[in-house]
């Protein structure tokens, strides 16, 4: 049994602030008796509604963080990059997820590392403590989509095992991890693994550019004709 996923964001929580949490922080004691309350005037009977005391007003992110997030992406996205799919096992059940944001961190110790946002996946690698790297060839697109959670493969993913870890059968390169380390970075996780199992095998890989999986040859024609 597989499950496959898409990828979330991380959010984060704030940090408690000096006022354990009071907004706005308590005032101090007064030394003299307060002046008597004054008897606000009377809303003009053309007032509109006010927001009940105590009700705080959502704010929206301000344009300038989303569209600074926007332009990250675009950028990001000429940056073409090959693709895998990220397996792990829990309870007799293969969880996978496609991931770019893959690389590698040291050569010794053999360190590589794969960065998640809030998914199922960052769910179940503190409970397995493992995971596999499949970097996918040309012709494996339509898993990249399928454990991306964008249409469902009509090809059921095979596996090959390595001690115990599940690797997609037919992939260009395996890499099987431990993981050692964990680091918060921004609305992501980063996940280093070391090292414990490689194979490869000669191909052509699956690529990822400007939001959209291809071959070497259709990355090219995209960049030659972005129009298309």
């Amino acid at each position: 049994m597989t499950e496959r996923e898409g990828v979330a964001r991380l959010t984060r929580v704030a940090p408690p602030t000096a006022s354990s949490g009071l907004m706005p922080p308590p005032r101090r004691l007064r030394t003299s008796p307060p002046a008597p309350p004054r008897t606000p005037p009377a809303a003009p009977p053309s007032a509109g509604l006010t927001t009940p005391a105590g009700v705080a007003k959502l704010t929206p992110k301000p344009a300038a963080v989303e569209e600074s997030a926007r332009a990250l992406r675009q950028v990001m996205g000429r940056f073409a990059t090959g693709v895998t799919v990220v397996t792990t096992i829990h309870r007799d059940t293969i969880h996978g997820m496609t991931a770019n944001a893959f690389l590698s961190v040291s050569l010794r110790p053999p360190l590589v590392l794969v960065s998640l946002g809030r998914c199922r996946m960052s769910e179940m690698l503190p409970r397995t403590g493992r995971y596999g790297v499949s970097v996918l060839a040309h012709d494996q697109e339509q898993f990249a989509a399928h454990f991306a959670a964008q249409r469902v493969s009509s090809v059921e993913p095979e596996f090959v095992w390595h001690e115990g870890l599940p690797l997609l059968d037919g992939a260009l390169a395996h890499i099987a991890c431990r993981v050692v380390d964990v680091h918060a970075a921004g609305d992501h996780v980063l996940w280093i693994g070391a090292v414990e199992h490689v194979h490869h095998q000669d191909g052509e890989p699956l690529l990822f550019y400007t939001g959209r999986f291809g071959t070497l040859g259709e990355v090219r024609d995209r960049a030659q004709h972005p129009e298309r």
